[in-house]
């Protein structure tokens, strides 16, 4: 395809772009329009200028490449890309559009970790002082191991250090939690990085917990890929939520984390007394329910489709998290497999680790603050 076809295409993608065509802007809302969906189609409209511009990007890539066909190929791709890149535009935008209707059109105003900054206690007067929430404790040393992947090859260790980060005036506990993948071979257990987080979290004196921000990095096939999901309060207008309450009102709903674009999470309480069902594959064995769990569902407009039930059991915490696609269990589980007050616990017959030292090494290698020795 020639310098001239191409710059005809260009154009009348641009045309009909700018003219009705599938990424056409939304109708206008005034300032007096409900704030949440004036937010979702502002949002829309900035996902179909980002489509734009990596359509437009590619075709230039495309100039660029020897033989003709290949620059054929090429420009076909990046159409592809582009309707596809569309059409997620617009399942994210209805995705948003839901999270409205659920949690009303008011303004996500003020940052809820901002209001009630004279509420929030010192993460180390938990448990000795205060009492934890229920469901996720912030005392310090707790270590949770869980089992994931069709075979359970995937591990996930969340470690509740000592440390403390400071956002918007309130100390917020440093909680590490890392996935990594099993692999074996003679020279024994090895252990590949999947995703490695720092989760920052706050209680205050009625026990409720608040997700100030995450730093998240995420790995492909070992290598550090991409920080996306990473957001703190009070920058880049960015604003805290609750992660859960202490004493959850069931069918209420409210926002986790409010980072537009990277951080959209939101969670509905829906039973206290639940056990998981034959279709989400029943109970974990390790740390059954017996009806007596807190079951949310918990999902993101970023990821439309995608949710997850997670099943919390009062003095331990999440003790399953069931994966959702299109409101079915998509046969995706992580279960809880022990417990303790320290990283102590990997040693233990119980976590079935195969090579905890070899564990923690690679723990200590991705998380030097929470899981070398000290």
């Amino acid at each position: 395809m020639d310098g001239k076809k191409l710059d005809l295409l260009a154009g009348l993608i641009l045309a009909l772009w700018s003219t009705g065509g599938a990424l056409a802007d939304p109708p206008a809302r005034g300032e007096d329009a409900p704030a949440c969906s004036a937010t979702a189609d502002s949002l829309y409209k900035a996902c179909s200028f980002d489509v734009g511009d990596t359509l437009f990007t590619a075709i230039a890539n495309c100039r660029n490449l020897g033989a003709e066909a290949a620059r054929e190929r090429c420009v076909d791709s990046a159409r592809a890309t582009r309707e596809d890149d569309a059409a997620m535009c617009r399942d994210v935008r209805d995705a948003r559009r839901a999270t409205c209707e659920l949690l009303g059109e008011d303004r996500y105003a003020p940052d809820p970790l901002k209001a009630r900054a004279g509420a929030m206690i010192d993460p180390s007067s938990i448990p000795a002082v205060h009492a934890p929430n229920p469901y996720v404790s912030l005392a310090a040393g707790r270590t949770f191991v869980f089992r994931a992947g069709q075979n359970g090859e995937e591990t996930g260790v969340v470690h509740v250090t000592g440390a403390v980060r400071e956002i918007r005036g309130v100390a917020c506990r440093v909680v590490a939690d890392v996935a990594v993948e099993l692999a074996t071979d003679g020279g024994g257990a090895h252990y590949t990085p999947l995703e490695v987080t720092d989760d920052w979290l706050a209680q205050d004196g009625a026990g409720n917990v608040y997700y100030c921000g995450e730093l998240s990095r995420s790995y492909e096939d070992g290598v550090l890929r991409d920080l996306d999901g990473s957001f703190e309060a009070g920058r880049d207008s960015a604003k805290a939520g609750y992660l859960v309450k202490a004493a959850p009102a069931i069918g209420s709903a409210h926002r986790q984390e409010f980072a537009l674009g990277e951080a959209e999470d939101v969670v509905r309480y829906l039973d206290l007394h639940a056990s998981p069902s034959g279709a989400e594959g029943g109970e974990n064995a390790a740390f059954p329910c017996n009806r007596a769990c807190l079951k949310t569902l918990e999902s993101t407009a970023l990821e439309p489709g995608q949710a997850e039930h997670k099943y919390y059991r009062p003095g331990i915490g999440v003790v399953l998290t069931v994966g959702l696609e299109d409101g079915a269990p998509s046969g995706d589980r992580e279960t809880l497999v022990c417990e303790g007050d320290s990283l102590a616990v990997l040693h233990s017959s119980k976590c079935g680790i195969e090579d905890a030292d070899a564990l923690l090494g690679a723990l200590c290698r991705l998380e030097p603050d929470a899981f070398c020795p000290r």
